[in-house]
């Protein structure tokens, strides 16, 4: 066995590779036949040199961008197209940062609108402001390429809603003119991308397809055709998805005597498996059966940063995150396929910060992932169908790298295991299916003397021309934030140090470090997020591994007071009081289902002073997301008043709570969230957590420098407070002041461990060292005590300075009490 060099360079110098062809199948071949058959089918060098660039960049930029749309109508001005401050030279650093190899340029998209001053058209960058009419996107980008060490390739769309000839005979003339202009004028293209959308039959009289991909070898012989072509297929979705098994050998249905470019018979036959490309068997036994010829036909996966193809503003805050990106990078060019990751360029011209920072830690994660690999160094000992390597000492790894060598061999591994050598022994540890031109698979860290993988099942010999080994950094993910309906809120990450703020402002290392639960019964702002610790496991980031959430008053003691309908079940309205923000109410839907306005209404069990409140969509999907509402208080719960009206502004594209405060009003105890249209116009609504803004937000008590259970358990003690003072309807029960004055004493004894006495109640000392309060936690003990008893401490010896004991705060109250009640 070879142990070949990354690329397969070695190779691809000592071995001429013919273009595709597709191979016959004899008449009359059983399975078996077809799967040798199917072990002799080797790639062209165009796809060997395609395939090996594993991850390129799709950059969507052109009319759309300007108008903030992603399907254009054909009509649109040229003069709208105006970047403010393009630079190629920066897309092309931001995506070598990101470990890309390829660039795909969308030249022209649906709209007709060219990216470069073609003579077969006027709708161009020649009729637009940039560069004064004399600019061209294309051939500053293919330049920006060459300096930087990128390859470039063109995405040109066979669909024109610009052009009226579109459909007939004449739009030929028109595309092929296109075509040999991105062809001729650019360098070296590695891709030449047709979109799938509307796109022309093959049907010579209107469009000859076999005109098109004969221009392309003539003119950019080394070029991959892809999507509707010869040399690459779509994966089948626009999700960066790939198969558990994704077979680059393809069987075709009907016959296919000829080279796809010149053979209009092979051609319709791969056309035919085309429009199968999204079934999840393409390629196993089962799926050659019947075949009567077989061709090398290769997957990529294309899927976008962004919700969108182009860049809009509003999605600025939706790029996906790191973990995201990597669970498209792993399975797909670890999955033996291609990644094309679209990133889109703004109204500048450059690639948004945005995408800029996530692109930047990508490159990092697999440069820290593999430019190392831990097996260089190990004894190796080969054999037909396993490979060992072994370490002088002990090593950990979690990442494990195969690729046969399918210039030689072709694709033919179909079940391999991996096995670690622990205390003399071998024992499995992972399993893989097909491998193919790459196939990395991610485990737990597993430590060994050593690993082999073990090749159990193929259709021919196989040749596996490259094993290594790594490991990858730690990767600091988004804490979660979780609040309880008593209000206590919980910070969780998988790894790294929490950090976390409640005044709105970013984190940073130098926040407040989180080391246990604290209260925010009054709501407020909580930002957290994750640091690589001091252990050097996690990869320190550029893009800020934070999260955010709004919280009003804590939820203790609401209810539902009437809703004007609801789904029931996991879809109940008390779900958007339950403090978590994946379950969510739904109005009822059906096709009688009555159209808004709809409305949720609570109780919140005590008069409060009311501020704002706090709407949180639903976490998947926007269904019922209410897009207009109001807002309205009530003191009894019979008469409303409105407080507030108004939109939730792009709310469905950037679903985040959404704040929303007003003068303040007194005593209100129950509240009215009214949907007046949802986003789309449905006939429903959905809410997944409302909350109410009552007061500005306390800090917690370690802002305070309190110990966090000690500020627990006054504010647990407030809320038990309140609550034994309800009947079981949670209406307030008549009390006198004397009776009031008696249950506090009793409350305060049973819950603070003090005997009952009179006022100061007994030994201070002891409630230090029980830990139930400390010295500063008094701060706490006012508020309650003086919401409580409604007196409000302003004498000198009330300072923080002189009480700072829990018994010279009771004895101050049990003085004023009397007279702040008299009556």
């Amino acid at each position: 066995m070879r142990w070949l060099p990354f690329a397969l360079g070695s190779v691809l110098a000592t071995q001429t590779l013919t273009a595709q062809i597709p191979v016959a199948v004899p008449h009359g071949s059983g399975r078996d036949a077809i799967v040798q058959l199917a072990a002799s089918v080797r790639p062209s060098a165009r796809q060997v040199a395609w395939q090996q660039t594993g991850c390129n960049a799709f950059v969507h930029f052109g009319m759309n961008t300007f108008t903030d749309r992603e399907w254009g109508e054909g009509n649109e001005d040229p003069r709208t197209f105006a970047p403010s401050d393009f630079d190629a030279s920066q897309w092309v650093a931001t995506f070598r940062g990101a470990g890309m190899t390829g660039l795909v340029l969308t030249a022209k998209h649906h709209d007709g609108f060219c990216l470069w001053p073609s003579a077969a058209t006027p709708h161009s960058v020649k009729s637009s402001p940039f560069r004064d009419g004399k600019g061209d996107v294309v051939g500053e980008v293919a330049q920006a390429c060459r300096a930087g060490g990128m390859k470039f390739g063109v995405y040109l769309s066979p669909w024109d809603r610009n052009q009226s000839t579109f459909g007939t005979p004449a739009y030929q003339k028109v595309f092929l003119q296109q075509l040999r202009e991105l062809c001729s004028n650019y360098g070296p293209l590695f891709e030449v991308w047709f979109d799938g959308a509307h796109c022309p039959p093959d049907d010579p009289a209107l469009f000859d397809w076999q005109a098109v991909f004969q221009l392309v070898r003539e003119l950019q012989p080394e070029a991959a055709i892809a999507i509707t072509g010869p040399d690459v297929r779509w994966v089948g979705n626009e999700a960066g998805q790939t198969r558990a098994e994704e077979w680059s050998v393809l069987p075709l249905r009907s016959p296919a005597p000829g080279e796809f470019a010149q053979d209009r018979a092979s051609w319709r036959a791969l056309w035919q498996l085309r429009e199968r490309n999204q079934d999840q068997d393409l390629g196993s036994r089962k799926a050659l059966e019947g075949a009567q010829a077989l061709c090398w036909w290769a997957a990529e996966t294309d899927v976008s940063i962004r919700p969108g193809w182009f860049y809009h503003a509003a999605e600025d805050a939706r790029c996906k995150s790191l973990p995201t990106l990597l669970d498209y990078w792993f399975p797909a060019v670890g999955g033996n396929a291609v990644l094309l990751l679209n990133v889109p360029a703004d109204r500048r011209g450059r690639i948004a910060d945005p995408d800029v920072a996530v692109l930047r830690d990508l490159g990092a994660y697999l440069r820290a992932t593999f430019d190392k690999d831990l097996a260089a160094d190990a004894t190796r000992k080969d054999y037909p169908k396993a490979g060992e390597v072994y370490f002088p000492a002990p090593r950990t790894v979690d990442t494990f790298d195969l690729r046969e060598d399918v210039v030689a061999g072709g694709q033919n591994v179909e079940a391999f295991r991996i096995e670690v050598l622990q205390n003399g022994g071998w024992s499995e540890c992972a399993r893989g299916t097909t491998i193919g031109m790459r196939r990395i698979l991610r485990t737990e860290p597993i430590t060994g003397d050593g690993f082999r993988y073990w090749i159990e099942q193929s259709r021919g010999k196989p040749r596996i021309g490259y094993f290594a080994l790594h490991r990858r950094p730690t990767l600091l993910q988004p804490p979660t934030i979780a609040r309880s309906a008593a209000g206590l809120v919980t910070l969780a990450a998988a790894a790294g140090e929490i950090h976390y703020t409640l005044d709105g402002t970013p984190v940073t290392a130098a926040s407040p470090k989180y080391t246990e639960p604290f209260l925010l019964a009054d709501g407020g702002v909580v930002r957290a997020g994750v640091f690589a610790g001091r252990d050097g496991q996690a990869l320190t980031l550029g893009t800020a591994v934070e999260a955010k959430a709004v919280f009003g008053i804590a939820s203790a003691g609401w209810r539902v007071l009437d809703c004007s309908s609801q789904q029931g079940g996991a879809e109940a309205a008390e779900r958007a009081l339950d403090g978590d923000a994946r379950t969510h109410w739904h109005s009822r839907y059906s096709p009688d289902t009555a159209n808004p306005p709809h409305h949720l209404a609570i109780d919140l069990g005590r008069a409060v002073t009311l501020r704002g409140f706090v709407y949180q969509p639903r976490a998947e999907g926007s269904n019922g997301t209410i897009a207009d509402y109001e807002f309205h208080a009530s003191v009894d719960g019979v008469t409303w008043q409105q407080v507030a009206k108004g939109t939730f502004g792009n709310i469905e594209q950037n679903p985040v709570p959404r704040q929303v405060e007003f003068d303040a009003v007194p005593g209100i105890r129950f509240v009215r969230l009214t949907a007046v249209r949802e986003v789309r116009g449905r006939a429903w609504a959905s809410c997944a957590e409302l909350s109410v803004l009552a007061r500005e937000a306390r800090a917690p008590s370690g802002a305070l420098g309190l110990r966090p259970s000690a500020a627990c358990r006054i504010r647990n003690l407030a809320d038990a407070w309140r609550s034994s003072g309800r009947g079981a309807g949670g209406e307030d029960q008549p009390m006198d002041h004397q009776d009031r004055r008696t249950r506090l004493r009793q409350f305060l004894a049973t819950n603070f461990l003090l005997s009952d006495e009179p006022f100061p109640f007994a030994d201070e000392a002891s409630l230090l060292e029980e830990g139930v309060i400390d010295s500063t936690g008094v701060l706490e003990l006012m508020l309650f005590l003086e919401e409580e008893f409604g007196c409000t401490i302003t004498d000198a010896e009330a300072t923080p300075r002189n009480l700072d004991s829990v018994g010279k705060i009771l004895a101050f109250l049990a003085r004023k009490v009397p007279a702040a009640n008299a009556g």
